[in-house]
């Protein structure tokens, strides 16, 4: 049994954060049903999955298309572009670890306000200003970046119903990117948890997924 590459590396992802002991034989049931021959559905059902979730308009046209193209209507790849790039900018903008960036931030910039003499108060005002640059700065280039080159690699993959594009794709940065997005949204406290149901339910998506195609 060959796992398609696409699916190996999402597989290998989902196991960072959920326990392949609890999950991988259900996985696995199915590929021994389907003898490994995953359609490339399967992988654009994972996608709508990861992508669809994110906020407001971005998310719902993604998901659109998505669906068109399981129901044989196919968009082609500027069009995908289109709907990828502020999808994936809001899916990376919520996945960037904001808060730790800016404590990291503040407390380099208090450390150098107070080391050339800064008065106290301005030591706050100089770090809390800092950090909030620095942050935002981080947050949006981050964001615009992966935005863009994931968008160009998933466009194509998406358009073409290619597997092996999507594998190319890096689909494990998606499954990174939409848990620490669901954690960021929890809280520092909840993050931990949060972060491992959603890698929970990814795994059950999955198996949903690949239950759903027939023999």
């Amino acid at each position: 049994m060959s796992t398609p590459a696409w699916l190996a590396a999402v597989l290998a992802a989902l196991a960072e954060g959920d326990d392949p002991a609890r999950w991988r034989q259900r996985v696995d049931a199915e590929l021994d049903r389907l003898a490994g021959r995953v359609p490339v559905r399967v992988a654009h059902d994972t996608a709508a999955r990861l992508l669809a979730s994110t906020p407001d308009d971005a998310g719902r046209v993604v998901g659109d298309l998505l669906r068109g193209a399981l129901a044989g209507d196919r968009a082609g790849v500027d069009r995908w572009r289109d709907a990828l790039r502020p999808a994936l900018r809001e899916l990376y903008r919520a996945a960037y670890p904001y808060a730790e960036a800016r404590s990291v931030a503040y407390a380099n910039a208090h450390a150098y306000a107070t080391a050339n003499g800064y008065p106290p108060h301005e030591v706050v005002a100089f770090a809390e200003r800092y950090a909030d640059l620095s942050a935002g700065a981080g947050v949006e280039a981050f964001a615009d970046a992966n935005a863009i080159a994931n968008a160009d690699a998933l466009a194509g993959a998406l358009a073409l119903l290619d597997g092996e594009a999507f594998a190319r794709a890096y689909p494990a940065a998606l499954v990174r990117a939409y848990t620490l997005a669901v954690a960021n949204r929890a809280g520092v406290a909840a993050a931990p948890d949060v972060r491992r149901a959603a890698y929970g339910r990814l795994v059950g998506a999955l198996t949903e997924s690949l239950r759903a195609v027939p023999d």
